[in-house]
């Protein structure tokens, strides 16, 4: 079954104020569909480290099946954007194994940074088919992989800019959230570390 997005926006708010354990109508976390479709349980892709807290100011949802972020606060979404997603594609070499998803569950913003530079792992030596420098080496970063602007949630993923805004809306990347330059930089800006992240 197919809902409209302001339909799916009002699931993830209410799903996200339970999980967090918001005084609402809806503090009872659903069981099922969405509870279990979306991870619903904690913070984190697989574990769930920290406590659940109440969710005050603004809020952060990702919709994967949209290929949308949008900043909420309360049940209001202020503004939203298009984003791009992981591919879900797999990659094995060196001995190693990668799926290239973008995680559901819940985390928070960790860091936020201005013209990132990017670690190069692994994976991306194996799929330019070059040799893979040591972990130290000079050579494992880059600038402009993760456009202008980089907030990281943890879990090797990052919400980023990208170079290429042609090819948002799309399952396009490694299992970051791309945005264009000019949107993630306005996220920037409106958010702050600890910032709660719903992605489903």
């Amino acid at each position: 079954m197919k809902f409209p997005a302001k339909v799916l926006v009002s699931f993830a708010a209410a799903a996200l104020a339970a999980a967090f354990g918001a005084r609402t109508a809806a503090a009872q976390l659903p069981l099922e569909p969405l509870a279990l479709e979306h991870g619903v349980a904690g913070e984190g892709a697989e574990r769930y480290r920290d406590p659940p807290v109440n969710v005050e100011g603004k809020y952060v949802v990702i919709s994967l099946a949209e290929h949308r972020l949008y900043l909420m606060e309360e049940s209001r979404v202020l503004w939203s954007s298009v984003v791009g997603t992981g591919t879900g594609t797999r990659l094995e070499g060196a001995g190693q194994k990668w799926e290239f998803s973008t995680p559901r569950g819940m985390f928070r913003i960790q860091r936020k940074e201005k013209n990132p530079r990017w670690y190069v792992p692994d994976w991306q030596y194996i799929e330019r088919k070059e040799p893979i420098p040591p972990a130290d080496s000079p050579r494992r970063w880059e600038r402009g992989m993760l456009g202008t602007t980089a907030l990281y949630l943890g879990e090797g993923i990052a919400v980023h800019g990208t170079n290429h805004p042609e090819l948002l809306g799309q399952n396009v990347s490694h299992g970051c959230i791309r945005m264009s330059n000019e949107a993630v930089r306005y996220l920037y800006h409106q958010i702050d570390v600890g910032t709660p992240v719903f992605i489903y």
